[in-house]
């Protein structure tokens, strides 16, 4: 299924007893249908208050329930429009959101305007301090390649064995969509948590000239979190592209935003 959702009122996507999250209520609205609580597969978490446009999950359902229409229908009457299923297809049994996928594709919106926007309050970081475009664009520039990116993730809490931070980015811009509207796209093979917005939250502080373009690479370099900015908050970021290779080349979830 390719999923799209308002992550504002959820927290995550991933089930959570005792809070309200994407994959929970997605699971509450299957069961009856199921017989069961079907195990969802996530093509990319999320964390509290991210949206999606394209939002990929698997699970394995019996044959004879596996309608991609009715599961569409069941879906988006119950669910919608917070959460909107906007394609159901049936896949070889191997097929996993997570791990057959090749590369995600995420957003993050800055509302660069001296008045805030109630209309984009939801869906975007209002910054009402001047931001220097050009010079944000070349702190793009050392995201690109494969890199420890341990000074801009997260790491897991409780993790037994260090987990590894290593990183492929493929593509990172900024640009200007409308009149004070910045949008910053990535695209890479996967992501830690907090990932993206650490280097959003970067970027702003070199936008605004407390920081320079060439000390992301030094930070990078450093592998230290505490070299790093503050994350931007969660509500700018969107999950917009989840792609497959072979055998599933066809299968790329995309929304527009």
């Amino acid at each position: 299924m390719t999923v799209a959702y308002d992550g504002t009122d959820f927290r995550g996507l991933a089930p959570n007893p005792g809070v309200r999250t994407v994959v929970g209520e997605m699971v509450a609205k299957l069961e009856p249908y199921v017989g069961y609580r079907p195990d969802i597969v996530m093509s990319g978490r999320t964390d509290a208050g991210v949206h999606a446009t394209g939002q990929v999950v698997s699970f394995d359902l019996p044959v004879e329930l596996a309608v991609p229409g009715r599961l569409q229908k069941l879906l988006n009457i119950g669910l919608g429009p917070e959460i909107v299923v906007r394609d159901v297809e049936l896949v070889d049994s191997d097929f996993s959101a997570r791990f057959s996928a090749t590369s995600r594709r995420y957003q993050y919106l800055i509302l660069n305007r001296s008045v805030p926007e109630p209309l984009l309050a939801r869906t975007s970081w209002w910054v009402p301090e001047p931001l220097e475009l050009d010079v944000m664009r070349l702190a793009c520039d050392p995201l690109i390649g494969e890199h420890d990116f341990s000074s801009f993730c997260r790491r897991p809490k409780g993790a037994t064995v260090e987990p590894s931070l290593v990183r492929r980015v493929d593509e990172a811009s900024w640009r200007l969509i409308g009149p004070g509207l910045l949008r910053f796209e990535i695209l890479g093979s996967a992501f830690c948590h907090q990932m993206v917005r650490s280097i959003v939250g970067f970027h702003m502080a070199v936008g605004r000239g407390k920081r320079t373009a060439g000390q992301l690479r030094e930070v990078l370099a450093a592998r230290d979190r505490n070299r790093a900015e503050s994350p931007a908050p969660p509500h700018g970021l969107v999950l917009v592209e989840t792609s497959y290779g072979q055998p599933w080349s066809d299968a790329v979830a995309t929304g527009s935003v």
